[in-house]
This record gives structure tokens, sequence and C-alpha cells, in this order.
């Protein structure tokens, strides 16, 4: 089996420079372009099902990559980003100039910080692994279009990877990355492809 790990296209949001999580933000032209190109990337694939967060962002991209695969979207709310809480839409710059330590914190292990009234990575790693589990058990090779946070927690439930590693993946948007349980665990085959 393989999990094809897909991020949302470029998003308003992206542009604008502000911290999201929950917040719906539309592509932009270059994120539908590049959604299109993620979907002649993976035209070659044997794909049978597409998986996506229902953000908005996520669910256009999914639109457009299985509309290309002749496949339908399924969604999971478990697959949606972080929320971010009080932080959300607040310009990224201006929380770096703040001053707030919490801020540096997550920039150097954004798994130990909990955003002022949003969602700790406790809280996405659960979501997204029972997210995860029921995408595997069904054994189709499987699409999953989310967001940068999600598809790191599931890359680190895939692998078996503790909390931590998640920092250490970033996926780009207009890439595919895979991982495939072909010889026994799964493996990252694929990343930022």
């Amino acid at each position: 089996m393989r999990v094809y790990l897909v991020r949302h296209g470029e998003s308003e949001c992206n542009v604008k420079g502000m911290l999201y999580g929950r917040t719906d933000c539309a592509l932009t032209d270059n994120g539908r372009a590049q959604a299109l190109a993620v979907a002649g990337k993976l035209a070659g694939e044997h794909i049978a099902r597409c998986v996506a967060s229902p953000l908005l962002r996520a669910s256009d991209t999914a639109k457009i990559i299985a509309g290309a695969l002749g496949l339908e979207v399924e969604y999971d709310p478990r697959l949606m980003e972080q929320d971010m809480g009080e932080w959300e839409n607040v310009p990224f710059l201006d929380m770096l100039n703040s001053g707030d330590k919490r801020i540096s914190d997550m920039l150097d292990d954004w798994t130990l910080v909990v955003p002022p009234g949003g969602e700790g990575f406790p809280s996405v790693r659960a979501r997204v692994e029972g997210a995860i589990a029921d995408i595997t058990a069904s054994g189709l090779d499987t699409l999953v279009v989310a967001h940068a946070g999600p598809l790191a927690a599931a890359t680190a439930a895939l692998l078996e990877l503790p909390d931590g590693a998640v920092r250490r993946f970033w996926y780009e948007q207009g890439c595919w990355s895979c991982a495939d349980d072909a010889q026994g665990p799964f493996k990252l085959k694929y990343f930022n492809k």
C-alpha cells in the first residue's frame, strides 16, 4: 500500500504572511496551478482514493488533483490544520517582533507549544493518527491532501517516529510525497517530489 501526501497549494493567507490554522483561505491562482502540477506528477501512479481536509485550501487542491485523476474526494475533519487559537490570523512578522518567547519556542519545536486558546500537538497527532489508521486499514493506495502540520504528524505516525521528529518535515506546495509498506513497515519512498 502507498499513502501519497500532498500539502494544499498556495493560499491567500500564505501570501499575506498570516499565521493560520482553521481559517478558511482560498487558493491563489498560483495555488491552483500548483495543484494542477501535482496532478500531472501523479498521473502515472495507481491511486485508488483521495481523502482530504475539509478546509477550503486543502479541499480545493484535492478537487483539482482528484478531478484530473478521475477520483472522488472524501473529507475527513481529522486532517484539518492545528487550531492556532488567539494566534489565528495574526501576521507572522508581528508575532516574531512581539518578543513573546512562545513564538521562538514554537519555531524551535512546535510540538511543545500550545497556542493560547488553541490546540496542542498531542491532540493533532491523536486525530491524525486516527485518520491514518482508517486510511491504511482500507489497503487502498490513497492520496491524502492536507496541511503542513497534519502531514508531518501523518508521516511520524506512518514511520513510527517520536513527536519531535515532525519538526524535521516541511511539505512544499506543488509537490507530493509517498510512504510505502510493500516491504514491511511503512518507509518514506519519496519526499517533496
